[in-house]
């Protein structure tokens, strides 16, 4: 199955919090997201499940599942793709609107 082309990035900065007033970035995980995801993102029907080992994505709708989900993003240490076992989970969300980020989140300009 062919991806949808990317129209815009998830920039999130992998670090620590150093202390209340300075978070240390290691790195950033740059993800690609197509036009639907983006959409889906302003909205609040979905969840977006990203593996950090492997990048497999799921999307689950909210109302279909059966826990209880309230953010747009969960990061998941491991999935069924790539390691067969639960290595952890991570959540941050972007503002609602989508068109600005918290710190820890945001979204690049495709180009």
């Amino acid at each position: 199955m062919k991806k949808p082309p990317a129209v815009n990035y998830i920039v999130i900065p992998i670090g620590y919090k150093e202390n209340e007033v300075r978070d240390i970035s290691v790195r950033e995980l740059v993800i690609p997201i197509c036009g639907d995801c983006l959409s889906a993102l302003q909205e609040e029907e979905w969840t977006l499940f990203y593996c950090l080992e492997c990048g497999e994505s799921r999307w689950v709708l909210r109302c279909l599942a059966k826990n209880k989900y309230r953010h747009k993003i969960l990061w998941l240490n491991g999935c069924p793709e790539c390691t067969g076992k639960f290595g952890g989970l991570y959540f941050n969300d972007p503002i609602s609107d989508c068109s600005g980020f918290t710190s820890n989140f945001q979204i690049g300009v495709g180009g």
